[in-house]
């Protein structure tokens, strides 16, 4: 019920808003904007169909990232997921600024939602928020949506791979999203597995202590051989700086312990962070449990 609750939740935050102003948009073409015109009438008409007709007449004409956006999101309202993931990827290629980049980023992120691919979503929403500007807020919304829920269920091996296989090869290492977070000192690949801490202490919540061993078997697998991996604890904000600083180095290293206990090729591989409570996924003391408990995770980086 929860995840039928989610996944309505991202259609309607996306049909409310398709991330491209609806008008004054340039296309470099007489033809493409006119076809691109008719596009967004039949949209209007609520006829996706015909919209994502014109649309690939639009592209065919001149390509340009308005248009593609838009066929993306005709496509996501038609349920065509793979046409949609097409069609959102080409925009990102074809963005003129890195937030135009994010915000095709974003809904790419809300059709694996919708296709059941709730972690990669989560990965790909995540990063869009990191590359734009000022992230709207449906983007975080639709994040913390996808963050709540996964912090309820497993999370498998699976799942790790393709997230990290995005950020390496895939949408994520598009020289438009790379160059952003170049600047910010973030093209290095991560790993935000639901693995959260119980209250001040280095134990693992129940709800998802299994999450490490699925982590573990993806670090120490045959893909991954050779590579080292950084382990960063975190905490909530409540607590001093000096405590929640030192809790957060002690919570990676009792994972430390706990991969390299399990998956021996490890040992010697996985180097230890403490962050504390400087970097929160949802600031603030005035939270809900539910998000302080988000806080209180551990993160992988791949060196």
């Amino acid at each position: 019920m929860k995840q039928l609750h989610l996944v309505a939740s991202i259609v309607v935050m996306a049909l409310h808003a398709t991330g491209v102003a609806a008008s004054g948009v340039s296309i470099p073409c007489d033809d493409g904007t006119r076809y691109y015109n008719l596009a967004r009438e039949a949209g209007a008409s609520r006829d996706f169909v015909k919209a994502a007709e014109w649309l690939q007449k639009s592209v065919a004409a001149c390509d340009s990232y308005p248009a593609w956006h838009l066929m993306g999101t005709a496509y996501q309202r038609q349920r065509n997921l793979q046409e949609s993931l097409a069609a959102y990827e080409q925009a990102v290629a074809h963005a003129g600024s890195q937030d135009q980049a994010a915000l095709s980023m974003a809904r790419y992120g809300q059709v694996l939602a919708l296709n059941g691919q709730r972690f990669e979503a989560l990965t790909m929403l995540e990063r869009a928020m990191e590359a734009h500007s000022n992230p709207p807020s449906w983007m975080r919304e639709n994040a913390r949506e996808l963050d709540l829920s996964l912090a309820e269920a497993p999370v498998s091996s699976d799942s790790i791979k393709r997230s990290l296989a995005s950020q390496e090869f895939g949408l994520l290492a598009m020289n438009q999203i790379e160059n952003q977070a170049n600047v910010r000192g973030e093209t290095k690949a991560r790993i935000q597995i639901p693995i959260n801490y119980q209250l001040n202490s280095v134990e693992l919540d129940e709800r998802t202590s299994d999450n490490i061993h699925e982590l573990g078997k993806v670090l120490a697998s045959q893909e991954h051989e050779g590579k080292t991996f950084t382990l960063v604890g975190h905490t909530d904000v409540r607590g001093t700086w000096a405590h929640n600083l030192a809790l957060s180095e002690r919570r990676a290293e009792a994972a430390r312990a706990i991969l390299e206990t399990t998956f021996p090729p490890l040992s010697g591989r996985l180097r230890v962070v403490g962050a504390g409570e400087a970097k929160p996924k949802y600031p603030g003391e005035d939270l809900p449990e539910s998000e302080h408990r988000l806080n209180r995770r551990l993160e992988v980086i791949v060196n």
